[in-house]
């Protein structure tokens, strides 16, 4: 399948590079601006935390995407670099099937922390106000929340974790469950399924609640 037949223009994707053989490999955030070819892609100049990411013609990269069935990625290659009065970009040549990423399973720590959510409206093509609720526990593949807000299967939720001092991690979400808190201040327990959730952004979670159970486990709270 070649990527014209998969990957609109106007989508966002990530661009995973590797910039040593012995080095991790940093996903960078990007945006399709033109689909030139069947098997090649323009693309704006990737992004990591802010800061654009200058690539090299020949360089080998590889490119995330996401659909409904979850995601998906393919290898290209840098082919062409070229510069707008705007932006610049970049064109990349796919080099090998499309893939789709294997499901994983995702440890759980049971572990109370503060979040922010909000509800998506589809049909408003908006967002309500965010809301504050606790986790009871959360995994690289979802959490359950409590609070006193009567959410509804199938619903989606933005939410906003602070992982860090001044680090915050943006996240969507789909309900899955809603069960009546039997314990605590709460009035449900919010099973919450992440949904189109960038690799780069998962291991970013998976990080931190490592970090958490270890700082747990030292205090002997584990």
């Amino acid at each position: 399948m070649l990527v014209k037949e998969v990957i609109n223009i106007g989508e966002k994707i990530e661009v995973v590079l590797q910039e040593r053989t012995d080095g991790d490999p940093k996903a960078c955030f990007s945006m399709v601006q033109d689909v030139p070819q069947d098997d090649e892609l323009l693309i704006t100049m990737p992004m990591l935390r802010g800061e654009p990411v200058v690539l090299s013609i020949g360089q080998r990269v590889k490119i995330n995407f996401f659909r409904e069935r979850g995601q998906f990625y393919f290898e290209a290659e840098v082919i062409d670099r070229q510069r707008t009065e705007t932006v610049h970009l970049i064109r990349v040549k796919q080099t090998s099937p499309i893939h789709r990423l294997q499901r994983r399973s995702f440890y759980r720590l049971k572990i109370k922390l503060p979040i922010l959510f909000r509800l998506i409206d589809e049909n408003e093509s908006g967002s309500s106000g965010y809301i504050k609720a606790y986790t009871a526990d959360i995994s690289g593949g979802g959490m359950k929340l409590l609070t006193n807000e009567n959410l509804q299967p199938g619903q989606q939720i933005e939410c906003r974790i602070s992982i860090g001092e001044e680090d915050l991690l943006d996240l969507n979400g789909l309900v899955v469950r809603v069960v009546p808190c039997v314990e605590g201040n709460h009035k449900f327990e919010v099973g919450i399924k992440f949904v189109n959730i960038f690799e780069s952004d998962r291991d970013r979670l998976i990080r931190f609640i490592f970090q958490q159970q270890r700082w747990l486990k030292a205090r002997g709270f584990l």
